[in-house]
């Protein structure tokens, strides 16, 4: 068994921060200026299950400090969940936007296709991401389609066996289309660049899909909500 210091940990999943940048830089709105946080050493190294989301919350609400006095209009919370970060930025700093890519994502997707399916990680997060729909959406709806697992971990998807990620996002992708899915939505920001992979899963199907990074639709969706404040 491999273990890391907190350091070590925080340095490690620094490597989903940087293809966030990455991704996120050059599609960034006129007239936007994006910074970027990763979770501070106490915090988990990445977030499996709903523990580590109130944990992870916890350690990142505290590293900020007084949030509605920071030198930004608005946040971005990055992580595919229900996550609780978002009712906690918004109730500290009313005043600035503050929406996650699990919420966005899922505005997109709406208006994107008939029905959205969404490809994740591990199985542990299926349960909370499916119970997370119903509570964004009101409800069960038709729309929605289910989550698939791809059994990939978070920072793996980045640092691991390229052939191996590639296979298995392939796959997972060719199982949301079987479940009917035209919209498919990139269920962790660790994914977040890799619309041509699931895309190329998807139509060996032979069923085109939508792909929706929800890190990219969060920047465009925080956007038009500060400037609309202004």
């Amino acid at each position: 068994m491999l273990r890391f210091s907190p350091e070590a940990y925080h340095l490690y999943t620094q490597v989903i921060t940087q293809a966030l940048e990455k991704s996120l830089l050059p599609v960034c709105p006129p007239g936007t200026v994006l910074k970027f946080m990763t979770g501070p050493t106490d915090a988990p190294p990445s977030i499996n299950d709903p523990l580590t989301s109130v944990l992870s919350a916890a350690a990142t609400f505290k590293a900020m400090g007084p949030v509605d006095e920071m030198p930004y209009s608005g946040f971005l919370v990055c992580c595919f969940s229900d996550h609780p970060l978002v009712p906690c930025l918004r109730h500290a700093a009313p005043d600035k936007p503050c929406v996650g890519v699990f919420d966005s994502s899922i505005v997109h997707a709406l208006v994107s296709g008939s029905k959205f399916g969404i490809l994740t990680t591990g199985t542990s997060m299926v349960n909370s991401i499916d119970a997370g729909v119903a509570a964004f959406l009101g409800g069960q709806s038709g729309r929605y389609v289910g989550c698939i697992a791809s059994g990939l971990g978070v920072v793996e998807l980045q640092t691991g066996d390229r052939n191996t990620v590639e296979r298995r996002i392939k796959g997972a992708a060719a199982d949301v289309c079987a479940m009917g899915a035209d919209v498919i939505i990139l269920g962790c920001a660790g994914m977040s660049g890799m619309e041509d992979l699931v895309k190329a899963g998807a139509e060996a199907t032979g069923r085109p899909v939508t792909v929706i990074d929800g890190a990219k639709a969060g920047v465009q969706l925080l956007a038009g909500l500060v400037r609309n404040k202004f």
